[in-house]
């Protein structure tokens, strides 16, 4: 017996053709199709291969489709990036919606906020790219996490802003046949006697879409947000293989696939999606958020208020005075500075050093503390009530509080301000209530011999003069509002008085009336720094007068900064 086999034939299981001849044993025959078949089904498998699905490759499309800008310098912005929060926009359960074969693919937490999952894919996409000065986790946040803890939280970081993102579309859909079912039949009719599963036959859409939300620190605003979605839908064909195999799958539509197979097909499809959202968030930093971060309008939103304040009674052990109301002055000025209802102080930007805790060591710490959050485009507040000191060089010194081992503690104010602008601030507004060169003074440990000193040494003017030229040397603004001005001139001295009858000093009494409210002489709700000079000084130096002295309080405040407005309840 001899079968014919003839060249140019495609040899596949079930099927031979004869188109022109050559005879073979039936045995070698044989041979030839154990051999060649196996490897014609193999290549025509290739050949049929027809997938569209590709490993996203993030660098690439960066490059290619030149997502950052020439030149492009981080935004000087420190960032924390909050956990990934849920709130899908279709029904949060894994099953096809309402029928539609679109089927909602639900992340669990570790796929939103694991080591590897949408939380840190972000962060290290915007981190590879450079597109924040810094940015980091939120310390202790949770998806739980109120935003008003998260934003706290984030301002004891030292971070400007906090970016919010929440998951609002994560599914796959089935779209319909793109026409290449045709092949497939074919394949099987004429070419193969098995399935075809490698024909790209379906188009399948994915959709994972993030929405950003921008905030302060410091301040219940919403500064920017954005959806990151991709420009257009993404569609993939794919192949019966793709889609998970069916023996009858070319027979079949995905609306007859259970959940597993949609898991299988959003495997494939949603992490294009998510390279599709990294891709739109570097757009976002580096179009949207780069225009914005350079408006006004966001300057002042992510402005932080800071305050330190330090109020120390005097013992009267000498050197120091007795005195009563120093403690009490700033216990009542840090609480209203927070509790103002307009450009209040955040608790997390306060730092309060009163009475016997106000040692040279705390207040030290709290000022570097306090210098890290105080930048560039951030406004201190430094408040003292108690008792200044002035050397025999005219230097002036803040007294603290007293050891229990005896002696004296004292922080030179050039020196406490180096540490507190450390990161030359926009503005300082630095209120003093206490008394530099009247010896004799309860607010005052200056000897008469300090104050003769200076005279000899030919120094004239206000002390305090070169204290405001240091902080303008850093480009600081700045608003000076003193009980008492430090001229050592004679006849120039000014107490800086404690009245009972107001158990306060009679500045801080006036200043804390002042911001109250009854500062405000226009009635705009503010109260800007001119307004409270006006306000306190008039007051201080009327009620001085009913007691036989002079104060009039001792005011600079810079041309640029007399309309700042200070931390205010409204009237």
């Amino acid at each position: 017996m001899a079968i014919e086999v003839h060249a140019g034939v495609t040899l596949a299981p079930g099927f031979m053709s004869v188109t022109g001849s050559t005879t073979a044993p039936a045995k070698y025959v044989a041979a030839a199709r154990r051999l060649l078949l196996p490897g014609i089904v193999a290549a025509m498998a290739v050949l049929c291969a027809c997938s569209n699905v590709e490993t996203p490759d993030l660098k690439a499309d960066v490059e290619r489709e030149q997502i950052i800008p020439p030149g492009w310098q981080p935004l000087p912005l420190r960032v924390g990036l909050a956990p990934f929060r849920m709130a899908l926009e279709l029904d949060d359960k894994r099953y096809n919606v309402e029928d539609t074969q679109r089927w909602v693919l639900v992340p669990d937490e570790d796929r939103l906020n694991g080591p590897e999952g949408l939380h840190r894919q972000m962060l290290d996409t915007l981190r590879q790219y450079r597109m924040f000065e810094a940015i980091v986790p939120i310390e202790g946040a949770t998806p739980e996490t109120p935003r008003s803890d998260m934003q706290a939280a984030a301002l004891k970081q030292g971070l400007d802003l906090i970016i919010v993102p929440t998951l609002k579309r994560h599914d796959v859909g089935y779209i319909d046949s793109n026409g290449a079912y045709g092949w497939n039949m074919f394949i099987w009719w004429m070419v193969s006697p098995i399935f075809s599963w490698w024909i790209a036959d379906e188009d399948f859409d994915a959709h994972l879409h993030v929405d950003l939300r921008l905030y302060p620190t410091n301040r219940d605003e919403e500064l920017a947000g954005k959806r990151l979605q991709p420009p257009e839908t993404i569609i993939r064909s794919l192949d019966d293989w793709d889609e998970g195999f069916n023996l009858f799958s070319i027979f079949s539509t995905p609306g007859h696939f259970d959940e597993s197979n949609w898991q299988k097909i959003g495997g494939l499809l949603l992490p294009i999606a998510e390279n599709e959202a990294k891709k739109a968030a570097l757009r976002f930093v580096t179009t949207d958020l780069r225009q914005a971060a350079e408006t006004e309008r966001f300057k002042t939103g992510i402005r932080r208020r800071l305050a330190l304040v330090i109020g120390v009674d005097g013992t009267g052990q000498p050197p120091t005075p007795l005195t009563r109301f120093a403690t009490r002055d700033a216990q009542e000025f840090a609480a209203q500075i927070v509790e103002a209802q307009n450009d209040a102080v955040p608790e997390g930007a306060m730092r309060s050093v009163i009475g016997p805790r106000a040692t040279r060591r705390s207040v030290e710490q709290a000022a570097r503390d306090l210098a890290v959050l105080a930048r560039g485009n951030d406004d201190v507040i430094l408040y003292f009530s108690g008792i200044g000191s002035m050397d025999a060089k005219g230097d002036l010194a803040l007294m603290l509080a007293q050891p229990t081992s005896g002696g004296v503690e004292k922080i030179a104010l050039n020196d406490l301000l180096d540490l507190l602008l450390a990161n030359n601030p926009r503005t300082l507004t630095l209120v003093l209530d206490c008394s530099f060169s009247a010896p004799g003074d309860k607010r005052c440990a200056t000897t008469a011999d300090s104050v003769t000193a200076v005279r000899a040494s030919g120094a004239t003017g206000c002390r305090l003069d070169a204290v405001i030229e240091r902080a303008r040397a850093r480009g600081t603004s700045v608003v000076l509002l003193a009980a008492s001005s430090a001229k050592t001139g004679e006849n120039e001295a000014m107490p800086a008085l404690e009245i009972d009858d107001l158990s306060h000093g009679l500045f801080s009494s006036f200043v804390l009336q002042g911001l109250a409210g009854e500062a405000d002489a226009n009635r705009d709700r503010l109260v800007t720094a001119t307004e409270l000079s006006d306000y306190t000084g008039a007051k201080v130096a009327h009620i001085a007068q009913l007691e036989g002295q002079t104060q009039t309080g001792w005011f600079r405040i810079d041309d640029n900064r007399k309309g700042h407005a200070l931390p205010a309840l409204r009237k």
